[in-house]
């Protein structure tokens, strides 16, 4: 059940809303709070069943955007068709014991494992644990945590994040998170290290979540790539803190001296004690579907505009609520590549229209590891030479209006001068995200543009309020949804203020129409890790 704003709260809200609409200019055709706040709402409802890939959800979900983007006038983007089908292997595992040492671990209190293989049955017996660090593999930093070890067969636990976070060593970007602290990375090292089995130390301050966030996100069925995922360990998942200083106790290590050292050198280390798992699994071959709209301009340049249609589905064992509804997470974004739609149509009318095409892609499958643009990358409908830029949008700002906009991974690429100057019309500054350590960069679709070279750029919301009321309605609001990312209380609030969505969509609009009608191609920034694919004239 949704829990109310204080009636003080609710005062000041109303106070708000007699207030000018957004900072800054007026916003474009298109841009408004109650047609936007239907799309999230829609999307959102119990109807769309918390909108997971391969259910009666996603049918739901694709046939409303195809209908809202045709109603608009947008043009397919897989050729004819709406939709890019994206081959999936679902696989639903029942952790059935996982034993370390002398530990037996709860599944869900102490441990989530799961099986990424399409098989019935894991049973990994008397394997040698063995501590890695973070898991880390990375001779162009000088550093490698499995040097001179070999773990084929083995079981490795490792930490959360990465070396910079604990001891600021620029080596790693400080405390800035880099992608070798993603748990996707850690456990795709693993298996090329051939591990039998990977096991991540949750914290909740170096994760940037707590425990829960793991508990809802890897309990039920799992997804992989068809094709991709038989190259994996044979189980992976996390243990909490306590059971890992249990472990560690077992083996005669002091677990904060020992993770303390492992932030200051490469570490392999024997936890003198094997791991044996069992896992029943259940698994099926399916198809999910990325959805693209295009306005189509002048050549086939185009900058991609993306957001992940999907959630997490839902729970029966949640008697009491148990759809997630995924109401900022991610149908503010789903909703935002509409009401863009809407923005953006009137450019593409007639002889005029700007020289760059404009292609809003729906991804599916993103809470799942990015899968939905990882398969589109990989197989994109326009070619990434061709591909100017991505402008990515995940969860937007629901705590009403800013001064500022921050932008995740500052510093990375030259969009920032486009995103400054829209900003600047709105009487707002950009700003860096104050979490670098989250990894929030790699934690959404726009990463798997930016590995393929296409700069890729990831902002929104604001850290000032526009002013002291809005600050105040922030705060109450910030916490009524409290705990609610990744669970069944994300849902969408009828007082939720959407004047900060609506500011960012409109310095996407202004960002997106400078691209269209310039020739400049956006560039990464010296010092970034990625390189652009080279452009086809």
């Amino acid at each position: 059940m949704k829990t109310r704003l204080s009636l003080v709260a609710v005062g000041l809200l109303l106070a708000t809303s007699a207030q000018a609409a957004v900072p800054g200019d007026k916003l474009a055709k298109g841009l408004d709070a109650q047609s936007y706040g239907q799309f999230v709402k829609t999307l959102s409802s119990d109807d769309f069943q918390g909108r997971l890939p391969a259910t009666e959800g996603e049918t739901k979900t694709l046939a409303y955007l195809e209908s809202q983007f045709k109603a608009l006038g947008l043009k397919p983007g897989f050729g004819d068709s709406f939709v890019q089908p994206v081959p999936l292997v679902s696989i639903t595992s029942h952790p059935g014991s996982l034993t370390l040492g002398e530990l037996k671990l709860d599944y869900l209190k102490d441990m989530v494992i799961n099986s990424p293989k399409a098989v019935a049955k894991t049973d990994v017996k008397d394997a040698e644990l063995v501590f890695v660090g973070y898991g880390i593999h990375a001779p162009e930093l000088g550093w490698d945590d499995y040097q001179g070890q070999d773990v084929k067969g083995k079981v490795v636990v490792m930490l959360v994040n990465d070396p910079g976070y604990a001891t600021g060593d620029s080596r790693f970007d400080g405390k800035a998170m880099t992608y070798y602290g993603r748990w996707d990375y850690k456990f795709d090292e693993a298996a090329r290290q051939g591990a039998a089995g990977a096991l991540i130390i949750h914290q909740t301050a170096p994760a940037s979540y707590p425990w829960s966030v793991v508990q809802n996100s890897w309990s039920g069925a799992r997804y992989d790539l068809a094709g991709q995922h038989m190259a994996q360990s044979d189980f992976s998942g996390w243990i909490t803190e306590d059971a890992a200083k249990r472990l560690f106790a077992q083996a005669g290590l002091d677990f904060a001296a020992t993770t303390a050292d492992a932030g200051k050198a490469p570490m392999a280390k024997s936890l003198g004690a094997k791991a044996s798992v069992h896992i029943d699994s259940e698994f099926k071959t399916t198809e999910s579907h990325n959805l693209m709209a295009l306005l189509p301009g002048k050549t086939e340049e185009t900058i991609v505009v993306t957001a992940h249609w999907d959630h997490l589905g839902m729970d029966p064992s949640h008697t009491d609520d148990p759809i997630y509804n995924g109401a900022m997470d991610n149908a503010t974004g789903t909703a935002g590549l509409i009401s863009l739609a809407r923005s953006l149509k009137d450019l593409y009318q007639g002889k005029d229209k700007p020289r760059r095409s404009v292609a809003l892609l729906a991804v599916t499958a993103e809470e799942q590891g990015l899968l939905g643009s990882k398969y589109y990358v990989a197989n994109p409908s326009i070619p990434l030479g061709k591909t100017v830029a991505n402008i990515n949008m995940d969860s937007l700002n629901v705590f009403g209006p800013t001064k500022d906009m921050v932008v995740v991974g500052q510093g990375k690429t030259s969009l920032e001068k486009e995103l400054t100057e829209a900003l600047r019309k709105q009487g707002r500054t950009l700003v860096p995200n104050d979490r670098p350590e989250a990894g929030g960069y790699y934690r959404s679709d726009h990463f798997n543009f930016a590995k393929a070279g296409i700069p890729a750029l990831y902002a929104g919301g604001g850290s000032q309020p526009w002013n002291s009321d809005v600050a105040q309605y922030r705060d109450a609001m910030r916490e009524r949804l409290k705990g609610c990312y990744h669970n069944a209380c994300d849902q969408y609030q009828d007082d939720w203020d959407l004047r900060g969505a609506l500011s960012d969509l409109q310095a996407f609009h202004d960002v997106i129409e400078a691209l269209a009608t310039s020739r400049d191609w956006p560039s990464w920034q010296p010092g970034a890790e990625f390189s652009r694919p080279e452009a086809t004239d």
